[in-house]
């Protein structure tokens, strides 16, 4: 609606009015009708949904495939006393089903059916089974410091330019209009404007437009993270954030697939990371599902690593400082160099050498670009593992560090390039769940014990993968 309001000329105030009108009028008859069609049932071992105007849909989701069941409430729905139930299950790369406008005390005894092993009846707002009391631990908490740093490191601020774009778009019509403005007005008071004095103002709205960036993402972090507290109550997770929208976020330890530690550039220059637990999906393509804690310290980082992996693993550290991680081998760099430096800069440089002339000789320095990558990459490489764990760690301008246990592999391979093939070198790759976990360049015979000993630990487990 905004778009269509600022691309068509005409009065702003017809305008107005008549999207209001017709966005309210279509609003209201879509809630009426989704309203109408949407039923529900919670039986003993599943939540039953039934929705749909014109494509019917029905939905059986069992109690046993659930991961966490997630509230979200919104101003609206606070004022009103409800929330917005999300259910997370293995079976999807997002949530598969969700109740909305329920009410809160509905919305836990969901989840303390979740959490409860045995079966219970579940009735809506009345008569629920009193969940047994579990020590309740606050993990972490921020303040209005660590909405700064979310602010600051987070690249999905990046969106409002193109929520900008359009009036980016018309201001740029008439800016040699208000450029000429200025200098009438700069003549008239006796100030000429030169070639410098354009450079300054330039400069001046890029660095304004900036300061506004970095205004909105700030003001997105507190929107999103104000509050924020995560908990661990027995084996379950929970993450409690939110200004205005109020979102609660919970999750099993079990269900933990990869627990990731890693920073970008910004976090780097602040000594924090993001830690980030990686759920079970389906094979279809997406995003992965995650629990996240957007920034934290390494301290804190391995503190939770020990207790979300206990009592399996999290001796080790998942902090990149730590001296425990063994180097990849260094033929990795050389690799790089031959095949993604050399040959596409001296396929370029020879296929444009006619048509451009001896600036195709430009391409040629790519080669120290992906040298100098090559070597950055090659120096934060490595892996550590004890009898339950691995950890490998990888990076260019940050740092990143994977954990998983053994016990949740689901494939384990070995393979080897023509190149690794010379070397006596492999690459180990491990398969689970939620993705895939590679160590490359690493001694061959190395590579075939892990991947033997790995395939033992999984046969051995009675533990469940999931």
């Amino acid at each position: 609606m905004v778009a269509l309001l600022v691309a068509y000329e005409g009065n702003i105030v017809n305008k107005l009015i008549f999207a209001s009108i017709g966005f309210s009028v279509f609003i209201s008859a879509a809630a009426l009708l989704s309203y109408w069609f949407f039923r529900f049932r919670i039986s003993a071992d599943s939540v039953l949904i039934r929705h749909g105007v014109f494509k019917k849909k029905q939905l059986d989701i069992k109690f046993d495939r659930l991961q966490g069941i997630n509230t979200e409430q919104g101003l609206i729905y606070r004022l009103l006393g409800l929330v917005t139930v999300n259910f997370d299950t293995a079976g999807s790369t997002g949530n598969e089903g969700n109740l909305p406008a329920v009410t809160q005390r509905f919305a836990d005894s969901l989840r303390a059916r979740l959490e409860a092993p045995s079966p219970a009846h579940i009735t809506n707002g009345e008569g629920e089974d009193k969940q047994s009391e579990t020590r309740t631990d606050e993990l972490v908490r921020f303040d209005w410091r660590d909405m700064l740093r979310i602010g600051l490191a987070d690249r999905r601020a990046l969106i409002v330019f193109a929520v900008i774009g359009p009036f980016i778009e018309r201001i740029d019509d008439h800016i040699e209009r208000y450029l000429a403005t200025l200098v009438d007005i700069a003549a008239v008071n006796g100030v000429e404007l030169d070639g410098i004095s354009g450079i300054s103002i330039a400069v001046a709205v890029f660095f304004t437009v900036v300061f506004l960036f970095i205004v909105v993402s700030i003001a997105a972090a507190f929107l999103r993270y104000n509050n924020f507290r995560l908990l661990l109550q027995g084996k379950t997770l929970r993450s409690h954030a939110g200004l205005l929208t109020a979102y609660e976020h919970s999750m099993d330890l079990g269900k933990i697939q990869t627990l990731r530690l890693q920073q970008g550039v910004a976090l780097r220059l602040m000594k924090r990371f993001q830690l980030t637990a990686h759920q079970a999906i389906s094979a279809r393509k997406g995003r992965r599902k995650a629990f996240e804690v957007p920034v934290i310290t390494a301290e804190i980082g391995d503190a939770l690593h020990s207790r979300f992996l206990a009592p399996d693993g999290g001796r080790l550290s998942l902090n990149p400082a730590s001296s425990g991680f063994v180097a990849i081998s260094p033929y990795s760099v050389r690799s790089k160099i031959l095949f993604a430096g050399l040959l596409p800069a001296l396929l370029a440089t020879v296929v444009l050498m006619k048509p451009l002339g001896s600036l195709a000789l430009f391409f040629l320095l790519w080669l120290p670009i992906v040298a100098a990558a090559a070597y950055q990459n090659w120096k934060r490489a490595g892996y550590v593992h004890d009898d339950e764990e691995i950890i490998r760690r990888s990076g260019l301008l940050g740092y990143r560090t994977v954990s998983l246990l053994f016990r949740k592999v689901q494939r384990v391979t070995v393979s080897q390039s023509r190149y690794q093939r010379r070397k006596q070198l492999a690459t180990l790759q491990m398969y689970l769940a939620s993705g895939s976990v590679k160590v490359p360049y690493i001694k061959h015979e190395k590579a075939k014990q892990l991947r033997d000993y790995i395939l033992y630990k999984v046969e051995t487990s009675r533990k469940a993968w999931h």
